[in-house]
């Protein structure tokens, strides 16, 4: 636990360093260390306090909600953005829908037909009045099932 306390010294004093800042030939804002070649101003960094407020301060909280604003625009215009897409993609769907086959109207229909040749075929055959009450009803049953689903 001695060990500690001097660590805790060590670390409790602020650390200091040399912050360069440069333009780039896109305009573009660097801060660093090192300075590039030919291009340097050196940056100084002082301590704030807690609470207070300057005008420093005042402009980097300026800063930081212009950043915010951009941000949420940002956010905003990627939400529309996907929204837009979104209808886009709905829209295609829906206009598919005519063209693509009815697949279960088509079942429907396939089951009504097997059932009305399953008839047929035993008509051939010979059959009880037994067969016929149940191949008819079956068949019945069968359109009314294609009525319900293909309108």
């Amino acid at each position: 636990m001695r060990s500690l306390i001097p660590l805790f010294l060590i670390l409790a004093f602020p650390v200091s360093a040399q912050v360069y800042k440069w333009t780039d030939e896109n305009g573009v804002t660097h801060f660093g260390n090192q300075p590039p070649p030919g291009q340097s101003e050196e940056v100084k960094i002082r301590d704030s306090q807690p609470g207070s407020m300057s005008a420093d301060s005042a402009a980097e909280s300026d800063i930081i909600r212009q950043s915010r604003e951009l941000e949420r625009r940002k956010a905003e215009e990627s939400v529309r953005r996907a929204e837009r897409r979104y209808r886009e993609r709905v829209a295609e769907i829906g206009d598919g829908l005519e063209e693509r086959p009815d697949y279960i109207c088509q079942g429907a229909e396939n089951r009504l037909k097997s059932a009305r040749d399953r008839w047929d075929g035993k008509k051939r055959q010979g059959y009880s009045i037994d067969d016929e009450q149940y191949y008819e009803q079956l068949i019945k049953d069968r359109q009314r099932h294609r009525d319900n689903v293909c309108r």
